[in-house]
């Protein structure tokens, strides 16, 4: 009898700290998905609504307006990246951190530098940048 409740209790001590871990990835999982909608907003939402405003000078009081939130979501993934599970998580959140943090030098960049001529197409190459980084690397082989 004495030896099914020590199995028991030793099956209950490793059965817990798994239990918790468990969670804790599957919280850090859910984080990153939240990021990665940050990211999606950034280059599917953000970009083609200041492409619309026309002029550069519109733009970049729409940029100046959501700036915070781009801001915001680049902090959150590193945040993510320095507490990912494992290497590929913080690959990912890395390279998502990354383009974000490109993505924005570039959008601040584009109000001194973007033309009413050049400013679609400097828009289009931050939202291309983002959605490469949006979709995930192909398991390797």
């Amino acid at each position: 009898m004495w030896w099914v409740l020590i199995a028991f209790l030793v099956g209950l001590a490793v059965a817990i700290p798994l239990l918790v871990r468990s969670r804790h990835r599957r919280a850090w999982w859910d984080d990153l998905a939240s990021a990665e909608e940050e990211v999606a907003w950034f280059a599917r939402s953000l970009i083609p609504e200041l492409r619309l405003t026309g002029s550069v000078e519109a733009a970049a009081g729409g940029w100046a307006v959501a700036a915070s939130r781009v801001t915001a979501a680049d902090d959150h993934l590193t945040v993510l990246e320095a507490s990912a599970p494992d290497e590929s998580a913080q690959a990912r959140a890395a390279a998502l951190r990354d383009a974000v943090r490109s993505g924005r030098v570039r959008m601040e960049a584009l109000r001194e530098s973007s033309t009413a001529e050049t400013m679609s197409r400097d828009l289009d190459a931050v939202a291309a940048d983002l959605e490469a980084a949006l979709t995930p690397p192909s398991p390797a082989a």
